[in-house]
Parts: structure tokens; C-alpha cells; sequence
């Protein structure tokens, strides 16, 4: 690494070069049975250079070939962005829990048996039941250096188990599925397994709604759909560039004071954890809306230098990455969230839910699944149905309330959010 970095120097140029290599096993299940097992490996090397204040990036999955790798990213540069940035001097650099030895070391043969226990629960429920699973584990190692004199690297393990079913009776299709996916081998099985089983005994009866406006109680989910104008509207190339309806609200309340955002690159544990972004900035947690009030951007090094702000650990050559976004838990169960619901709504999957202009916080898309509850109990499936809500006025006006409850997604950490007044359209 170092031998390219002083060659890019002699050059003229500042680099950064990212080194990964992963390995990955994955263990499929169809129709019920055992479909395929999967072994691949990836290799990347990624070089950034800056050149006569212009960006060049390149790529190559080939061992070997700096030199060529160089020489392209170089002769990109001469055509590439300008930019207002230089690679980063280096900086202490967190160093998150992100490998299990374990994961490393779980067998074909183990991965196969959770497979099994997880159909096997489903296709008790019906004979005509068609499930499938997915059972993956990926180790990556990943080293890190620019010309300023930065040297990092480190691993990470990823564990992912992934279940669901399809199941037709009539005219009625339904479907579900779930996931736990964590960089540890810590993860449960039975509440996995008890959450496709709800779906599938609720979810074979069909119930009928009107038109309307709704109290939904949104689950984790569903949340990741309609959260994703708030990220769009967040990335500093959007606020630098003024199509943000946040630009220039640092300070303001723009949602309730019970919504919080948090970006964290540092959570041990966590999928999207990291010592530093792409471009060797070191990662850190950052309040981006904390209390309602909008705090931070995420930023890479162009949109934090061009809108006078400090980089936060968010950055890649083509923008702002959040790491993992967290929004802190309510205080209310979420049995406790649906006994108090007269009349409202479960939306658990959406499809289609963030069509058109992010940057107006309107979300409209398809109920995939979603019940209906009365009296605080589920009373049956919603059908043919689309909702509409508008998040930023929402999320301030109508957020009810945050469950204790929160789920790992991946790369966010999110409660249930019981949303009021939402709009809710049926075929007929």
C-alpha cells in the first residue's frame, strides 16, 4: 500500500487506498426444502486521489495492478469533480466490537439445521405452506491508508438469518417475512419463528376498512420506508446544494421533541460500525436531531468544507454514508401501544412507500401487510389499501408515541412509531 501512496505522491497527487477482502457462506431454503449452498469471495482495492484539486476514484478486483490502479484513477482526476477538501491527517480512530470468532466458525452444517428448525415451524402451520429461508455469514478485512500518513484496518463479522413463507388459499395470497442479522452469533430463533407464526394465523383472515384517516402504528420495518425522505433531506450534498428543506435550520425544531436521530459508526455490535468513513475521517456519534430539534448533517468532507461545518465520519468519494442511524425508544410496550388503539391500523410492509420527490416528506405506497386492530387486538388482515402521510409534518404534529421496543435492521436501530391522522385509501 504504502510503495502506491509514495508513488502517487511523486506524482503530485494525495491518495487513499481501501483494501477489502470478504468471504461469504450462504445457506438457501425453497419451496421447503434446501436449495443451494453458496461460497464466494470479494477482493477490492478502491483508490481516491486528488490531483490539481480535482477527484479521481478507481477500482479493481484484480491482486496485484497498483500501478495500473494509480494510473487510472490519475488520468480520471483530469476530468473529475473539483473539490475544496484534502485528505485528512490521521486521528485516534475508534475501535468498535465487530468480530465474533464464532460466526467465523459456524459450520455448513449448523447453518443448515437453523434453516431446517426455522421451515420446519413455518410448513407445521399448513400443509400447502411454501417457506424458505436464508442462513449467511460473511468475514471481511479491510486495511486502509492515504498519503497524509493514515494506517488502519480491521475486521468484521456479519451473521444473517432470513425467514418467511407464501401461502395461498382462494383468492387470498399472503405472505411475510423477517429477519436478524447482528455481528455476533447472538440471535433468537423462537421469537423469529413466533413472529412469521402470528403473521401467518392473523393474516389468513381478510378484514374490511373505509377510507379514512387512521392512527397506524408503524413497525420498525415500515418505519425504514417512510424514514427515508428525513435521510435524503439530511445529506449535506442536498442542504449544500439548497434543494433541503433543512438547509440553514440548524437549531430549529422540526419534528416533535419525543423524535431523536442518532448517526453512530461506534456502536459496538453494530453492521455499519467502523473506525473511520471512506475518506479516513474518523467515525464518532452524532445527534443529528435530537429532542426535534435539527442539530447535524451528515457530511462528507466536500459538503462539510463547503458548508463550513466538521466532518462527522459519514463519508464516501460520492457523498455522505450514515453508518447506523438510532432512534431512541419511548417508553411505552408496544402490547401496551396497541391496547390503547380503539381503532387503527398495523402496517408491517410496505411496497412501493417512497416514490417521487424525497425533499417533499410525502410517503404514499402499498400496504403489503398490515391489520387492522380493534378494541387493542388484531382483529385480521388489510387488504388493497395504500396510505399517505407527509413525514415532516407528521413526525411533528401526529407522532403519538415511541415503543420500548426496537429492532436492529441493519444499519438503524429503530422503535414502532404510533403516527396519527394518516391517510388510508381502499380499492371500491
Amino acid at each position: 500500500m504504502r510503495k502506491m501512496l509514495d508513488e502517487a505522491v511523486a506524482k503530485g497527487a494525495e491518495a487513499i487506498l481501501t483494501i477489502t477482502d470478504s468471504k461469504n457462506t450462504a445457506v438457501s431454503f425453497d419451496s421447503n426444502r434446501l436449495k443451494k449452498i453458496e461460497n464466494t469471495e470479494s477482493y477490492t482495492q478502491g483508490l481516491q486521489v486528488i490531483k490539481d484539486e480535482k477527484l479521481g476514484v478507481a477500482a479493481s478486483t484484480r491482486v496485484g495492478g497498483e500501478g495500473e490502479l494509480l494510473e487510472k484513477a490519475i488520468s480520471v482526476a483530469e476530468f473529475g469533480p473539483t473539490v475544496s477538501y484534502t485528505f485528512p491527517a490521521p486521528e485516534p480512530c475508534p475501535n468498535p466490537k465487530m468480530f465474533d470468532q464464532r460466526v467465523a466458525d459456524i459450520s455448513i452444517h449448523e447453518m443448515i439445521a437453523i434453516g431446517e428448525e426455522l421451515v420446519d415451524a413455518m410448513r407445521t402451520l399448513d400443509s400447502s405452506i411454501n417457506a424458505g429461508a436464508q442462513i449467511q455469514k460473511s468475514v471481511l478485512t479491510a486495511k486502509m491508508a492515504n498519503t497524509k500518513g493514515l494506517g488502519v484496518d480491521f475486521a468484521k463479522t456479519v451473521f444473517v438469518i432470513t425467514g418467511g413463507f407464501q401461502f395461498v388459499e382462494g383468492q387470498n395470497l399472503l405472505g411475510s417475512w423477517d429477519w436478524q442479522i447482528t455481528t455476533s452469533l447472538e440471535y433468537d430463533l423462537e421469537a423469529l419463528k413466533d413472529k412469521l407464526i402470528e403473521d401467518f394465523e392473523i393474516g389468513r383472515k381478510n378484514v374490511s376498512i373505509e377510507t379514512g384517516q387512521y392512527d397506524v402504528l408503524f413497525t420498525p420495518s415500515a418505519v425504514s420506508d417512510i424514514a427515508m425522505p428525513i435521510i435524503a433531506c439530511l445529506d449535506g450534498r442536498a442542504v449544500m446544494r439548497g434543494i433541503s428543506p433543512f438547509a440553514g435550520r440548524i437549531g430549529e425544531e422540526i419534528f416533535a421533541p419525543s423524535f431523536s436521530l442518532i448517526e453512530d459508526g461506534t456502536l459496538d455490535g453494530a453492521v455499519g460500525s467502523r473506525p473511520c468513513d471512506d475518506q479516513g475521517v474518523p467515525c464518532r456519534r452524532t445527534p443529528l436531531i435530537e429532542q426535534g430539534v435539527l442539530k447535524e448533517y451528515l457530511l462528507d468532507l466536500e459538503s462539510a468544507q463547503r458548508l463550513g461545518r466538521k466532518p462527522i465520519g459519514t463519508g464516501n468519494p460520492g457523498g455522505a454514508r450514515p453508518n447506523n442511524l438510532i432512534v431512541p425508544a419511548g417508553d411505552i410496550s408496544v402490547n401496551d401501544l396497541l391496547a390503547d388503539m380503539k381503532r387503527g391500523i398495523i402496517i408491517d410492509q410496505t411496497m412501493g412507500a417512497w416514490a417521487g420527490n424525497p425533499y417533499t416528506g410525502t410517503v404514499t405506497g402499498n400496504v403489503a401487510l398490515g391489520y387492522l386492530v380493534e378494541d387493542g387486538k388484531k382483529v385480521g388482515r388489510v387488504k388493497d389499501c395504500m396510505f399517505s402521510l407527509n413525514v415532516f409534518t407528521h413526525l411533528k404534529s401526529n407522532l403519538l408515541a415511541l415503543s420500548k421496543e426496537t429492532k436492529n435492521m441493519g444499519t438503524s436501530i429503530l422503535p414502532y412509531f404510533l403516527i396519527g391522522g394518516v391517510s388510508v385509501s381502499t380499492r371500491g
